[in-house]
């Protein structure tokens, strides 16, 4: 269900954010009903909302899901642990390597209704699915201005 659904927006290297503090906003989330997270693991935003997510699981909210959702089938995944399920959304196999992770940022978008993200500029892929995001009306939570 959409409405109980977040995703991560960031760019693949991000400096100065703590896992705490992706772990307090993923809490303020579960307060709101969100239980299940959609996670695309490319860069390094992505692993440390991973890893957050996992562990608030194995240590106080095992109602969670975690996802990630691969792009092409042979898309590497580092921590397999980490995540519920793998989705590989139906009819990726027709997008070329390139044009299958803007798609696949897309079915982030259009499958979740919040979104922490870390986007610090205004361009790339990261800031491209930010600002879908917000013309789809999720609701936001840049940790890029949370000044840390």
């Amino acid at each position: 269900m959409k409405n109980k659904t977040a995703t991560f927006i960031g760019h693949r290297d991000c400096f100065g954010i703590s896992l705490d503090l992706v772990k307090s906003s993923i809490e303020r989330l579960l307060e709101q009903g969100v239980t299940d997270f959609l996670n695309g693991g490319m860069g390094s935003f992505d692993w440390l909302c991973a890893r957050a997510v996992y562990e608030l699981k194995i240590s106080s909210h095992p109602e969670i899901r975690n996802y990630l959702v691969i792009p092409y089938l042979s898309f590497s995944i580092r921590e397999k642990k980490y995540f519920d399920d793998i989705l590989y959304p139906e009819g990726f196999e027709k997008y070329h390597f390139k044009s299958a992770i803007p798609a696949r940022n897309r079915y982030l978008v259009e499958h979740s209704a919040y979104a922490i993200c870390y986007v610090n500029h205004s361009w790339g892929g990261a800031a491209t699915t930010y600002r879908r995001a917000e013309k789809q009306g999720l609701t936001l939570f840049n940790l890029a201005e949370c000044g840390q």
